[in-house]
């Protein structure tokens, strides 16, 4: 009788492991908020150079929030563990993490000479974060696995994150401000979206290749490794313009199979 209920007991507590992942990701969302305030204090106290230092804790704070947001399902899948419980509890805590954090953050560094205007771009984000989490949880099994329909939240977040990363001395000039508030505007926007960004899973890797695939992907850790801020950057604006540069050329330039539907049938 105690070697069921040691199963049944152990079977429970698989379903404990992803949901701690998920409260991990809370933590560093939250971890954000909080730096991103205290920069915001030391900026008002005449002290730009502990408000640089807070500003990249935030920054960091993301992205290590981010990657316990992609293990959490990955783990959840792996050990069988997923659940709706699961699945609705990440959404809220993404909505934490990706949309109330950096809309706190790109606030507090760099849309806060705009006054009201500011605010009012930075909820913008958040609420573009809650409609994309929204339709992702509506659409999910409706969709091509291999594509995200809008950019996911994380990318957004991350977008904003690297650009503070890389340069995290608070703004103060309010044309520069202005260039921030429509780059928020632009990742705000391409969330909701109907344009496609590729996702990880539709990744396939000929056998043939795999030496090179290897080799790129060392290379690319790296230039990273030197240039981390660099290559942050540029990697998370590449990903943001991928979408609709795709979207264009495949406007431009339609793939065959697109052109023999569109023709019609020979009477």
């Amino acid at each position: 009788m105690q070697r069921p209920d040691v199963r049944k007991n152990l079977r429970r507590g698989v379903y404990i492991v992803p949901t701690l992942f998920t409260i991990l990701n809370i933590f560093f969302g939250f971890r954000s908020i909080v730096n991103s305030l205290r920069a915001r204090e030391a900026m008002t106290a005449g002290h730009p150079d502990l408000a640089i230092s807070f500003f990249e804790i935030a920054c960091v704070s993301l992205l290590i929030a981010a990657v316990f947001d992609t293990f959490d399902g990955m783990i959840a899948r792996q050990l069988g563990a997923t659940s709706e419980f699961g699945k609705e509890y990440d959404s809220l805590a993404d909505v934490v993490t990706f949309g109330t954090a950096p809309a706190v953050l790109v606030y507090a560094w760099g849309l806060h000479p705009l006054g009201k205007l500011g605010v009012g771009i930075a909820f913008l984000f958040l609420v573009s974060v809650s409609l994309r989490l929204a339709r992702f949880n509506v659409m999910t099994g409706k969709t091509d696995y291999r594509y995200f329909v809008g950019l996911p939240s994380p990318a957004g977040a991350l977008t904003i994150a690297a650009l503070i990363w890389y340069a995290p001395a608070p703004v103060l000039d309010r044309r520069f401000a202005l260039v921030i508030l429509v780059l928020t505007a632009c990742t705000a926007f391409a969330m909701v979206s109907p344009i496609r960004w590729r996702a990880q899973k539709g990744l396939h890797f000929h056998q043939g290749r795999s030496l090179m695939y290897i080799v790129v992907i060392a290379a690319i850790i790296a230039v990273a490794f030197a240039w981390p801020r660099q290559v942050g950057v540029v990697f998370a604006i590449s990903y943001l313009a991928s979408g609709p540069l795709v979207r264009l050329w495949s406007i431009a330039f339609p793939s065959r199979k697109a052109a023999d539907v569109l023709q019609p049938a020979p009477p």
